[in-house]
């Protein structure tokens, strides 16, 4: 038995969101050559997402370590059952893709023993974001401290799940079954496309925000609210729908690329997406609220950086203890 020709640094770009678009169709061909290839793809993505996305990729010598891999399922060439074949091919996979983990220091002790769930759960811890390759070859992005359901029968003819916090999905197209996913205030309903979904439900706000394709957005009792447009975003506050054009696009799908952009945000907004981003509380003084407006990006910075450059445009002193910090109006000394 072959590698199956197994892409791996077209892979290893992809999750870490830098494939090129040779990379792309690599990955995409290989997905086509075979319906077993996105069954495998998902195992390797999903092993990779356990491990919170805090390393790089690097590349082992693939040909030794199938070679001792079809050793340790014994795998045996005269074997005619496809099924039992299947399996043992994927088992190897999925154990190869723990090698290519292992050699960066995160191949040991976050596996358990499967069990019989109906629905397998992601989760991007606090402070970190998560990829997830779907069964049907659908990818997801996952922003700090969301989550992400699917049930144990998700496939190409029945693709529904679940999502809390934010998400960014780039859907594979399939127009006779379309993609489902479920928030907390609405359903969207895909056939291939991209969209970011992003939900706040401690200010019960939410929105939708397509970049490219077209989604429609239901109720819970299937009733259409709107057909979305490119560049469109449906906003969801306090029970009510509005649909406008998004005004920055770069600035709302900016996490993926591992940046946070302020366009003109009142201080509380730029607050609550720097909890997320950091994975820490921060108590703002109510005198702060609304007061002020910022513009700025943040790549690298760390937290008490970006404070710093809060404080030299707005009076403000601040106090970081582990994860808490709090943020007061500095009153000037007459």
């Amino acid at each position: 038995m072959q590698q199956q020709n197994i892409p791996w640094e077209a892979i290893s770009a992809k999750l870490k969101n830098d494939a090129d678009q040779e990379q792309r169709k690599q990955i995409q061909d290989w997905l086509d050559d075979s319906p077993e290839h996105p069954l495998i793809l998902s195992e390797i993505v999903n092993t990779w997402s356990l491990t919170k996305n805090k390393a790089e990729f690097y590349q082992p010598d693939m040909t030794i370590n199938w070679q001792k891999l079809m050793k340790r399922i014994n795998y045996q060439p005269k074997q005619k059952s496809i099924q039992n074949i299947y399996f043992r091919w994927a088992a190897a996979a999925a154990i190869l893709a723990l090698v290519f983990l292992a050699g960066i220091g995160l191949g040991d002790g976050f596996l358990k023993t499967p069990t019989a769930v109906s629905y397998t759960k992601i989760i991007a811890p606090e402070g970190n974001k998560t990829q997830v390759v779907l069964p049907d070859s659908t990818y997801v992005w996952l922003n700090s401290g969301s989550e992400l359901q699917y049930p144990s029968d998700y496939s190409s003819e029945n693709r529904v799940v679940k999502m809390k916090g934010e998400c960014f999905f780039d859907v594979a197209k399939d127009p006779e079954n379309p993609m489902v996913v479920s928030g907390s205030k609405f359903k969207v309903k895909v056939y291939g496309t991209r969209f970011n979904v992003n939900e706040d439900n401690a200010r019960d706000l939410a929105d939708v925000t397509l970049v490219s394709g077209k989604v429609q957005v239901l109720n819970f009792q299937d009733k259409l609210i709107s057909d979305l447009k490119p560049g469109q975003q449906l906003i969801y506050n306090d029970g009510k729908y509005l649909v406008q054009q998004a005004d920055n696009m770069e600035a709302l799908t900016a996490w993926l690329n591992n940046m946070l952009i302020f366009d003109n945000q009142p201080f509380e907004e730029v607050i609550h997406y720097l909890e997320k981003w950091y994975g820490v509380k921060i108590t703002l003084d109510p005198s702060l609220y609304y007061s002020h407006n910022y513009t700025f990006k943040v790549k690298t910075e760390s937290m008490r950086e970006v404070l710093e450059l809060i404080s030299m445009i707005t009076p403000i002193q601040y106090h970081i203890e582990g994860e808490q910090i709090s943020i007061k109006y500095k009153r000037r000394i007459k």
